[in-house]
């Protein structure tokens, strides 16, 4: 997909990828022009990016020209690979990332001139990797990723607002006094579908799959998966309405937004 994805990381990353997420896939970068950098490199200052930590690693754009913004990461372990489409960029992400661990990999797709801004983002294991899809904006989301090849996947046109905090997994564990085991689920992939909104400090913490065009409100705890076109919230939060969605512009659904969900044209009148 992008020049220095590890195998298992790169069949991870397409297997979470579908046209209801995202429009990139396999060959989406096939025929782009791109420039690799290193941490070291003096360039990357101009892009607005400053990296620290192993050299090894790789640092993708698709224009060297063009500033992403204000991205600082952290890279502690070997053969990571941090990727921006900014061939069209804003200079609007701003982002704090640390890999922990090595063969993993960041991916922002093109992004225009939306605005996001991640306090932390955080893959804490091997093999992991977390793309952004295209048209995303995000006014205040921390991300934290678990598990040896797991991953995230942030679907085209999403919109998440402050406070968010996505997790894929319950943080520390709880242990079964009597045997001393592990209780709860393991890691899982997050995945994002297209148009998705995310209201204010929701929390997402284990959740596998929030569908299309949905809705999840303001101080939400999600867990599991949340259906296309639906409005939940709550702590647990429940699904509340079917059969809607939701729009950047205030007083109704543009056709654009019903294209990128697959929805037909609305009746004149």
């Amino acid at each position: 997909m992008v020049p220095g994805l590890h195998a298992e990381t790169e069949a991870s990353l397409l297997a979470a990828l579908d046209p209801a997420v995202t429009a990139l896939g396999a060959n989406s970068y096939d025929d782009c022009p791109i420039a690799l950098f290193a941490p070291g490199d003096g360039e990357i200052r101009a892009l607005g990016i400053e990296a620290k930590g192993d050299p090894g690693l790789t640092i993708v754009v698709t224009d060297p020209e063009r500033p992403v913004g204000r991205v600082q990461v952290s890279s502690w372990g070997h053969d990571n690979v941090l990727f921006f489409d900014n061939r069209s960029a804003g200079g609007q992400l701003y982002a704090n990332i640390r890999m922990l661990g090595s063969d993993a990999a960041v991916l922002f797709g093109a992004i225009g001139n939306a605005y996001v801004s991640l306090g932390d983002v955080f893959l804490r294991s091997d093999r992991q990797f977390l793309l952004w899809g295209e048209g995303g904006s995000a006014v205040g989301c921390s991300m934290e990723i678990e598990g040896t090849g797991q991953g995230m996947v942030i679907g085209d046109d999403a919109l998440i607002s402050a406070g968010v905090w996505i997790r894929n997994h319950d943080m520390h564990a709880m242990h079964d006094i009597a045997t001393g085991r592990r209780i709860g689920r393991d890691p899982v992939n997050t995945i994002l579908e297209r148009h998705v909104w995310l209201g204010q400090d929701a929390l997402l913490q284990g959740v596998t799959r929030v569908g299309m065009g949905s809705i999840v409100g303001a101080r939400a705890l999600v867990k599991g998966s949340v259906p296309r076109f639906a409005a939940v919230a709550g702590v647990p939060a429940r699904v509340l309405r079917e059969g809607v969605s939701w729009g950047r512009e205030t007083y109704g659904m543009t056709e654009a937004e019903r294209v990128l969900l697959g929805l037909p044209p609305l009746a004149d009148g």
